[in-house]
């Protein structure tokens, strides 16, 4: 059981750490408003605009998470050389090793939201290329910095291949630290050998090749990833079912969710391993470290679009948790 005295423990060290964030880089756009009729173009609803948002998505909303808890996310990924890369630049000033790159486009997802509901999505996109010349900058700022632990947020947008996670394990194994993974097919050959896998529902299930219903099928997928991947720790978010996660040698545990109210899932996966990355490498066990992801990943749910967690929301949440359950 997670102690209050061992919260505060954990939390203190969050403020010394520096978490390498690599993958694939999004700018969220939303455009908020309210929809009172019907267009007399088309049978669609018309939405009166009443705010626009924009906000790091993918891998840049790992980074911020990391950020707002206290730490330093410094993102790496690589981005277009366009007027969406400015606004990612405005949005992650520091701590910012982002290559902008002209043979690249900037990947924007525009949410359009009436009334805390999202209407439609609009994706620009096309495939990140990573060539042998991006690959040398990329290696040059990973050998270069001083850092306590590695994300891959992996969207399988291109950002990720195997020159690159060649790189990220060679300096994890070299220096010691963890390398956690937010995976996504078809890159799940890639992942062999980092400290822990985070799989979704559906992404387990699809490694598993078998669905995921109860807390037993959930053990024996966590064994079957463990023993293909060789991880040391891996975990499976099951959504309103909570988290279920497995360490190299010990027990299989469940942890329920909790959540006053869900609005939005957007972004869920990135709270997860940013707060479970930053709760190891600040000494917290596995089962603590679940325990504080699962309870952030709670708060985020609770609001529209890609969001972050405090260190206060994360305690007060945690304490909540102690209290009732």
């Amino acid at each position: 059981m997670l102690k209050l005295k061992r919260i505060n423990e954990i939390c203190g060290q969050f403020a010394g750490k520096k978490i390498l964030v690599y993958g694939d880089i999004i700018l969220d756009r939303y455009i908020f408003g309210a929809v009172e009729r019907i267009s007399p173009e088309a049978p669609v609803p018309v939405l009166k605009v009443s705010s626009e948002e924009v906000r790091l998505g993918g891998a840049g909303n790992v980074a911020a998470n990391i950020d707002q808890l206290g730490a330093v996310g410094l993102l790496l990924g690589v981005i277009g050389n366009d007027g969406p890369a400015a606004e990612v630049a405005q949005l992650k000033k520091g701590s910012n090793a982002v290559i902008s790159d002209p043979q690249n486009k900037t990947i924007v997802k525009t949410r359009i939201i009436s009334q805390r509901q999202q209407i439609v999505r609009v994706d620009r996109e096309e495939k990140i290329v990573i060539g042998a010349s991006l690959v040398g900058r990329i290696r040059d700022i990973i050998d270069g910095a001083g850092i306590d632990g590695i994300i891959v947020s992996d969207y399988a947008k291109g950002t990720v291949n195997g020159a690159v996670m060649a790189l990220l394990k060679e300096r994890a194994a070299r220096t010691g630290i963890p390398i956690v993974v937010d995976p996504k097919p078809p890159h799940f050959d890639l992942y062999r050998g980092v400290t822990a896998i985070t799989p979704n529902l559906k992404e387990a299930e699809e490694m598993f090749g078998k669905p995921i219903v109860s807390d037993a099928d959930a053990a024996l997928a966590l064994q079957r990833l463990r023993r293909k991947f060789r991880t040391t720790y891996t975990l499976i978010t099951r959504g309103g079912h909570g988290i279920s996660a497995a360490a190299k040698g010990g027990k299989i545990f469940h942890l329920p969710a909790f959540s006053h109210e869900v609005f939005d899932v957007t972004g869920a996966g990135d709270t997860v391993v940013a707060a479970l990355t930053l709760a190891l490498v600040s000494g917290a066990t596995l089962r603590e470290a679940v325990a504080m992801a699962n309870a952030a990943a709670s708060i985020v749910v609770e609001k529209i679009g890609t969001s972050q967690v405090s260190p206060e929301e994360l305690k007060a949440r945690l304490h909540t948790i102690l209290k009732h359950h």
